[in-house]
């Protein structure tokens, strides 16, 4: 990961996504859908470089998303959110937006032992 020169922190609710790129310091909100997902990466991709995205494991909410970004083989690394929230200490102000902000500040800080995440399928 440590050949990317930027990576986008995303807060992942029900039915939106909060993004913020760390180095161009830049905030959007997208939909939770196959819309937003195409409209994100639209958006990533105007930055012209290379780029990683990282988010916590919410299930089922961050499923859809992990499966789009793999489809269209985009890098991204789906973290716990213990290991998050331990990693940056104690955070008076809380929102959506923070969020974005530490979960990207997270990524770039730690992007060299970062691995790309990857979707398990199971054969039954």
């Amino acid at each position: 990961m440590k050949n990317y020169q930027e990576v986008i922190g995303i807060d992942v609710s029900k039915n939106k996504l909060d993004a913020y790129g760390h180095n161009c310091s830049s905030h959007r909100e997208f939909s939770n859908d196959v819309a937003g997902y195409k409209a994100l990466l639209k958006w990533a991709k105007v930055k012209g470089q290379r780029v990683f995205f990282c988010f916590e494991n919410t299930g089922h909410y961050s499923l859809k998303l992990a499966l789009y970004l793999a489809s269209k083989k985009q890098v991204y690394v789906q973290e716990n959110p213990v290991v998050i929230k331990r990693s940056s200490g104690v955070i008076r102000e809380k929102n959506d937006v923070v969020d974005a902000i530490m979960i990207a500040r997270y990524g770039w800080l730690h992007r060299e032992e970062l691995s790309p995440s990857e979707l398990k399928i199971m054969n039954y």
